[in-house]
């Protein structure tokens, strides 16, 4: 008896388990709510995830948005971060970063947002090389040549690694372009409008940085020999 009594107790137990363990969706949907409730109460919770894990797009460019570039550590996290946003998925268009109405204005949007983000991508390593590049070389630098050989090598490799990213954006640009209606990314659609006119040319620019590196590792060289003799 005390047997077929405990039995009976685990199977009333598991019985009284599995009632309460109802679908997660329908414990939500079954809150106390008023006659009217918004349609975002609709939205299972495990779809609005995005919020707290980012796994969007645009989810990476906001954490870019945190502005954490006060050391190269932060400016390659930076990177990091805009680079996984490239291989993402855009949220719907209805969680857009901007209003979106038309199937042309969301086109248009996904083509901004890439360009965007190899732009900051571009910078970013501009950033980095910067604080390599030595601006001038004197006589006596001959003292610290190695290491000012090291850096400048460091600040060429930047330079160059930036520079894909450029020609990314302006593809990006010029298929934005195609679509002849404005969004509301304003100061993207400016930065759209400075690379299509040629206002911003960075493959000039990074071109010429990385002249100007080879021609100070060139003087930095001689300058070494010329104290070796």
């Amino acid at each position: 008896m005390k047997i077929q009594t405990y039995i009976i107790t685990i199977v009333l137990i598991l019985i009284a388990v599995q009632t309460g363990a109802e679908d997660y969706q329908y414990q939500y949907f079954q809150k106390e709510k008023e006659e009217f409730v918004p349609f975002s109460d609709y939205i299972p919770k495990v779809r609005m995830h995005y919020k707290v894990v980012p796994h969007y797009v645009e989810d990476f460019y906001e954490l870019y948005g945190m502005k954490l570039y006060y050391d190269e550590n932060s400016l390659r996290k930076n990177i990091d971060r805009l680079k996984i946003a490239l291989t993402c998925k855009f949220r719907h268009p209805s969680q857009a970063l901007v209003k979106i109405q038309t199937e042309d204005e969301y086109y248009k949007y996904r083509n901004l947002m890439f360009m965007h983000i190899n732009m900051l991508i571009l910078r970013n390593y501009l950033k980095i090389a910067t604080r390599y590049d030595k601006q001038h070389i004197y006589f006596y630098d001959a003292d610290y040549a190695k290491d000012i050989q090291e850096s400048l090598k460091i600040a060429e490799q930047m330079y160059k690694e930036a520079l894909p990213y450029w020609y990314e954006a302006k593809k990006y640009a010029d298929t934005a372009s195609t679509v002849k209606i404005t969004t509301n990314l304003g100061f993207i659609e400016t930065e759209r409008v400075k690379i299509i006119r040629g206002e911003v040319d960075f493959e000039k620019i990074i071109n010429d940085h990385i002249t100007r590196v080879k021609k100070k590792q060139n003087n930095i060289d001689a300058l070494l020999a010329s104290y070796q003799k």
